[in-house]
């Protein structure tokens, strides 16, 4: 069994090695660049903006939105909810097939 795995993990791996090798080369050019030029590709691109410089220049992820309740109001509702009995507090109170159908749904 761990053979089979290890074959097919080695098949992937080699399959996407070759594709991002093939990918590196340009699709306008069937010839293997030099150096000098992968470097005047580098510098005309980085010139025209179309690489970004530094890192301040990567795109922002996006801003989370400020809450609308404080932290004694979540901690008010947590209480509430355990002492209603809605959170387990041990594997016992855990009801699997409870949980199963309410990720379902």
């Amino acid at each position: 069994m761990q053979a089979k795995s290890l074959i097919a993990a080695l098949f992937a791996v080699t399959t996407a090695t070759s594709a991002f090798a093939q990918s590196a080369v340009p699709a306008t050019t069937g010839q293997q660049l030099s150096r000098e030029q992968v470097t005047a590709e580098y510098v005309r691109a980085r010139n025209a903006g179309e690489i970004a410089p530094s890192e301040v220049d990567y795109p922002k992820t996006p801003a989370t939105a400020a809450s609308q309740v404080t932290r004694e109001q979540v901690m008010a509702e947590f209480y509430a909810a355990r002492k209603a009995g809605l959170i387990p507090q041990t594997e016992a109170d855990f009801d699997v097939a409870q949980t199963a159908k309410h990720v379902v749904q």
